[in-house]
């Protein structure tokens, strides 16, 4: 076990500057996402923040900017990243506007924005080298445990590092539609009935089923990301890292964070 109380989000997750980075699962992905563009806009990177499903909109920081374009120009994308290297980019708008929680992380403007195909942004990832790309590739309703469906995760063919994302909040609680997406798929999955507490190795089974990591290609890195609110590290943690190297080929590297707090970094556990 590794411990860097001051290292930042994307030291960790060992994130490079070029990558085209996925996020996937539940427990804080557009978090994660907006963390991770400050610290390579930082470090002099130019990022695109974008999904393949759908976001929150985002309020813009200082240095950033918002393209909604369902067709993409490099040329056109290039001049602005110039600009504004932190931007998010989207098809479009959604039209109704959506209620925001109030314990929302990420400063937001309430509505939606509907993503990208994974073939139009492996197109513009092949046309701007040395652009780094965070892309978020599903949804889970604000679970903490994710049961991907047959669709899902929508990764594109590009990515470099796929991010496995779950919470550590909700172990030991209750399955239920409050802890896991698809919480039918997931009692079938596990052969538990709902309110069955999610063990550590019942969450460890979930996240190490061949549906977590569909769609993930095959040449790809693959992190575990473990978040929890309290910056005090959940006594399951370490068990839980332990069970996904040991069931889980494609794992070999967990990072366990308070994506909210300022030194948001607890453990990385390697094997």
């Amino acid at each position: 076990m590794l411990q860097w109380p001051t290292m930042k989000l994307c030291e960790a997750l060992g994130l490079q500057l070029g990558e085209v980075v996925t996020f996937v699962g539940a427990g804080g992905k557009t978090t994660a996402i907006w963390r991770a563009q400050a610290e390579l806009v930082a470090d002099g990177g130019r990022v695109v923040a974008t999904t393949t499903t759908k976001i929150m909109e985002p309020a813009l920081p200082h240095d950033g900017a918002l393209m909604l374009t369902a067709e993409p120009d490099a040329a056109r994308l290039t001049n602005l990243l110039d600009r504004a290297p932190r931007l998010t980019l989207a098809a479009r708008r959604l039209g109704a506007v959506q209620p925001l929680h109030a314990d929302h992380p990420v400063p937001s403007r309430p509505f939606k924005l509907d993503g990208l195909s994974r073939e139009i942004l492996d197109g513009l990832v092949a046309q701007l080298p040395g652009v780094t790309w965070l892309v978020e590739a599903d949804g889970a309703k604000g679970c903490g445990l994710k049961i991907h469906a047959a669709h899902e995760p929508v990764v594109p063919a590009s990515a470099t590092t796929v991010v496995v994302m779950a919470h550590l909040d909700v172990l030991r609680q209750g399955l239920d539609v409050t802890t896991v997406h698809r919480v039918d798929d997931a009692t079938r999955l596990l052969g538990v009935p709902v309110r069955t507490p999610l063990t550590p190795t019942l969450f460890a089974r979930v996240l190490c089923d061949e549906t977590s990591l569909q769609g993930v290609p095959e040449r790809a890195r693959v992190v575990a990301l473990l978040t929890q609110r309290s910056r005090t590290l959940h006594p399951d943690a370490l068990a839980l890292a332990d069970l996904l190297l040991q069931g889980q080929a494609r794992y070999n590297h967990i990072v366990i964070a308070a994506l909210r707090a300022d030194a948001p970094v607890l453990t990385t556990v390697m094997r």
